[in-house]
């Protein structure tokens, strides 16, 4: 069930990406050949005939419907895609992809990207209007407390105790020990003067209550040095490398409205921030690959980003839209990256054809562009074996 969900909202952002593309290419007058919900090969197909609609089956193309454009749903029911006429082939007809103004290109190509942020800021703004989770001590002015949650774990360290053990991000922590607290550095001196013991660690999970044995490490042996914390610089590691800790992260969360007009401007807000610091990883993630030839932080395939909105989904609807918003911001960030196969790098190529002037070939854009994708699919392939292998 949960996955089901978690592949309906995935496709929601992939069809939103692609819809973006699909309106600014058909105002500014580019010939859009095929609109498609899921991926090929075709189910179905609609075309705009006159006042009335023509639906025909599978793959064959009706006559009739060579020169308009085809709405279509697809077997693979994923996402969705657009087909533009001249967009790799060199079609030089008025209402071809390949002989429109440079800028014309580049904002096709930013128009994805664009919805799936303006796409996040709507959920955000939702949230903050009907109730989204934060920090007890980091509400803004005018906020409404609408539940206590308590205190909630909000991540999960790879490989640490508490993963090994059980636990999940969203859990509230009830009692540790048969202890209750009223603060998160209440609860951590408790873990803290308890590594290499167990600690009986009761918890909340949607409408039941578990209790698990989790094993306390040390913090050195829970967090290592990795080459994210070189390229942030050691005083941002935690000095006290003996304390206890189980390998999670906590906030005193509660459920917090806004007033719409409050909520408009905190979802607009909280969305520039994270495209911030996506971007920010981006650009320290090939610093240190350049500078110190290591490849910092994790990269997620279809599968495991599948699994993790599933997880989202199983703690509430609110994590899971949450989780969505985030996701559609990290898809614009992500198509941003200027490499080829990307909607980046067809910003920037069209760019460069504006600054020399005249257009490149289509065969030279054509070679750039197969080579990014074979190489970016090579890449995913590894990366969805490895989390079908972990799953395992």
């Amino acid at each position: 069930m949960f996955i089901i969900l978690a592949i309906i909202g995935l496709s929601v952002l992939v069809f939103f990406h692609e819809l973006g593309h699909f309106v600014v290419a058909k105002s500014l007058g580019m010939r859009v050949q095929e609109f498609g919900f899921g991926y090929p090969p075709r189910m179905a197909g609609v075309i705009k005939k006159g006042n009335r609609l023509k639906f025909f089956w599978g793959k064959r193309i009706p006559q009739e419907a060579k020169e308009k454009t085809i709405y279509s749903i697809n077997w693979i029911p994923f996402g969705g895609f657009n087909k533009l006429k001249g967009e790799l082939g060199g079609d030089t007809s008025k209402d071809s992809f390949f002989v429109q103004s440079w800028w014309k290109k580049a904002l096709v190509g930013i128009a994805g990207s664009g919805l799936n942020i303006v796409f996040a800021m709507v959920i955000f703004s939702f949230l903050y209007f009907s109730g989204i989770p934060q920090d007890s001590d980091a509400l803004e002015k005018n906020a409404t407390v609408v539940a206590k949650i308590g205190i909630q774990i909000g991540l999960v360290a790879d490989n640490s105790p508490a993963q090994q053990a059980g636990l999940k991000i969203g859990d509230i922590i009830i009692s540790i020990d048969g202890n209750y607290f009223d603060s998160i550095e209440e609860l951590q001196a408790h873990v803290g003067a308890r590594a290499g013991e167990k600690v009986a660690v009761e918890i909340k999970r949607r409408e039941e209550t578990q209790i698990y044995d989790v094993d306390v490490f040390s913090y050195g042996e829970v967090f290592a040095p990795t080459p994210l914390d070189e390229a942030l610089g050691t005083d941002q590691r935690e000095q006290d490398t003996d304390r206890g800790v189980i390998g999670v992260s906590l906030s005193h969360s509660v459920i917090a409205s806004y007033p719409l007009h409050q909520a408009l401007w905190l979802g607009v807000k909280s969305t520039f921030l994270l495209i911030d610091r996506l971007f920010y990883g981006l650009w320290l993630i090939v610093k240190t690959l350049v500078t110190q030839q290591k490849v910092i932080g994790g990269f997620f395939g279809p599968v495991g980003i599948t699994v993790m909105t599933a997880e989202m989904a199983r703690v509430g609807y609110i994590y899971f839209l949450q989780f969505v918003a985030f996701l559609s911001v990290a898809i614009g960030v992500f198509q941003m990256i200027p490499f080829p196969a990307l909607d980046g790098s067809r910003v920037l190529l069209a760019a460069i054809e504006g600054i020399r002037g005249k257009r490149l070939k289509h065969q030279t854009e054509t070679v750039i562009i197969s080579i990014g994708f074979y190489i970016l699919v090579f890449v995913l392939l590894i990366i969805t074996f490895r989390e079908i292998i972990k799953l395992f």
